[in-house]
């Protein structure tokens, strides 16, 4: 009420002036009120929601946005977790692939060891039936050669030997170990000792063999006998680490010597 009564006293009071120009004052406070008014009400029934309704929006996309650069940085944390997971992967690989390599080396190492050691033991062992068959096959031949011997000896002597002669004889010629054979020969404590004769000795003639030696070296360690046709007759007798040789193939040398010189 007031501001139409200041409307019209404004209408009124410069009535004139605005009449002369041909302006309605009065109309022009009212369109300008009515104006205001009409900013007002969309103001508050239009502006405002849709300000609101765009600062909502902008909320919304900067949540967007803020939801957007988390996932990126999720992406990227699975991303290095991942390439991290594939590394240690690509370790623990090689590390397997080394240790079944390593495994498969010392397994082959293992076999070949195993193998090398089973052929060792096949060669020795045959080496052992070889020599037994040897020696056996060179027992079956001892009667043949005592009978060659006793000719040969009765051939030089002109007159025949009778049998216990003839034992003696074979007995020096296989298993005889003379008297002066280790002369000057010096041990000290218990010596191992290797007999080598041209056939097997048997039992008697091994213990007659180590009395014997066990008289001219004195106290023995271990006695081995060994065989080897070579040496045609008589005995090779290794002490330690002297070797004295009274083969009939070494007389037969040390013969064959003199005569050359």
């Amino acid at each position: 009420m007031e501001f139409l009564a200041l409307t019209r006293v404004m209408a009124g009071g410069g009535g004139d002036a605005f009449g002369g120009l041909g302006i309605n004052a009065f109309l022009i406070i009212a369109q300008i009120v009515n104006f205001i008014f009409l900013l007002l009400f969309l103001n508050g029934l239009i502006i405002k929601p849709i300000l609101k309704g765009l600062e909502n929006r902008r909320a919304r996309i900067d949540e967007s946005l803020e939801n957007a650069r988390k996932a990126d940085e999720r992406l990227s944390n699975v991303e290095k977790d991942y390439q991290a997971r594939l590394s240690e992967a690509a370790v623990e690989a090689q590390k397997l692939r080394a240790d079944t390599l390593q495994s498969a080396q010392a397994d082959l190492e293992r076999v070949r060891k195993d193998a090398q050691a089973d052929a060792e033991r096949i060669k020795a062992q045959a080496r052992i039936d070889a020599t037994a068959e040897r020696n056996q096959m060179l027992a079956g031949l001892r009667p043949q050669v005592s009978a060659l011997a006793m000719a040969v000896a009765n051939k030089i002597i002109g007159d025949s030997l009778d049998a216990q002669r003839q034992q003696a004889l074979i007995e020096d010629f296989f298993a005889k170990v003379p008297a002066t054979l280790l002369s000057g020969v010096e041990v000290s404590g218990p010596a191992n000792v290797t007999v080598t004769s041209a056939l097997p000795l048997n039992a008697d003639e091994q213990a007659v063999v180590t009395a014997d030696l066990s008289k001219q070296v004195g106290q023995l360690g271990e006695v081995s006998f060994d065989v080897d046709p070579g040496i045609l007759g008589g005995l090779v007798v290794r002490v330690g680490d002297k070797v004295v040789d009274g083969s009939v193939s070494g007389k037969l040398n040390s013969l064959r010597q003199s005569l050359n010189a």
